[in-house]
């Protein structure tokens, strides 16, 4: 089926023989995947429910914080929409278009002052920290590699 729909797209046979790889290392790492514990499983499905719940409660919280009156179901979907807005966008994260999506559906439920602040609260908690605390990592794991590679051309 995959090589069917590639030929129909005109893709070349060293691509489509890339995509065939890619598409058996997915398949065996699903295999892999399915012959842990179903006791991990389901605490793997359990914590990431749990995460996925606190992290779509972020803008709810924030708002109940800054007086604002809307139920959780609204702030789901405003967080949704501007969260999928921000993957259309194309830029890392969303930035840009997830806060003006988000000010868009927020400034007629809970008004414009109250969304702004929500929207740079909700943001920084759930984008802008992970950017920060990642950073650092990115570039230890940037530079090791880079570190070595340099010492052995100087030497």
């Amino acid at each position: 089926l995959n090589g069917r729909l590639l030929q129909r797209l005109g893709v070349a046979a060293p691509r489509k023989r890339r995509w065939a790889r890619k598409l058996l290392h997915f398949i065996a790492a699903l295999a892999q995947t399915w012959q842990l514990p179903k006791r991990t499983l389901a605490l793997v499905f359990t914590l990431t429910c749990i995460h996925w719940g606190l992290r779509y409660s972020v803008l709810y919280l924030v708002l109940r914080g800054l007086g604002g009156e809307l139920a959780w179901i609204p702030s789901f979907l405003v967080q949704m929409l501007s969260l999928s807005a921000g993957q259309f966008s194309l830029l890392p994260g969303g930035a840009g278009a997830a806060e003006l999506t988000s000010a868009s559906l927020l400034t007629p439920l809970v008004g414009s002052s109250t969304a702004a602040a929500a929207i740079l609260i909700w943001r920084a908690v759930t984008y802008y920290f992970y950017l920060l605390a990642g950073g650092p990592v990115f570039v230890c794991l940037l530079a090791r590699p880079l570190l070595t590679r340099w010492r052995r051309q100087a030497v």
